[in-house]
């Protein structure tokens, strides 16, 4: 019977700050962009794997006290300064069953406020990698 993995214990870093007791979600998303190298020699259509276009998705239960989610995500945002985002598979050492990801980010986009009334304020980001984007850790 094959394992099936179950997210329960997920560690979330921003900018060296530990957000895994404010995160409700996180996605880990590789892509290159398809560069289009069509021909008339090859009988339909050809791509080739171009720049990487990787990014996190990480859902933060919004919290605006010193050192928190939006006094953290702020600053980022308003200065365009690069940080780290790694995400670790679960608590405890990484290794090829709890592996990590990380990449050097940039925050383009910062949504501070959303929900309804009687809500948990949340605010759902996407990070889009620079240069070499994310990189896998087994060890």
């Amino acid at each position: 019977m094959a394992n099936k993995f179950i997210l329960k214990s997920c560690v979330v870093n921003i900018a060296g700050v530990d957000f895994t007791n404010h995160c409700s979600s996180v996605e880990v998303n590789f892509k290159k962009a398809g560069v289009d190298t069509t021909n008339f020699a090859g009988g339909g259509k050809e791509q080739q794997a171009g720049l990487s276009e990787d990014t996190f998705v990480i859902e933060l239960q919004q919290d605006f006290n010193s050192s928190e989610v939006d006094q953290t995500l702020y600053p980022l945002f308003n200065n365009e300064t690069e940080f780290t985002v790694t995400v670790q598979a679960a608590a405890g050492s990484v290794s090829a069953t709890n592996p990590s990801w990380s990449g050097t980010c940039i925050l383009l986009d910062y949504q501070p406020l959303s929900g309804k009334p009687g809500a948990l304020a949340a605010t759902k980001i996407t990070f889009p990698t620079q240069r070499v984007g994310i990189t896998r850790a087994t060890s």
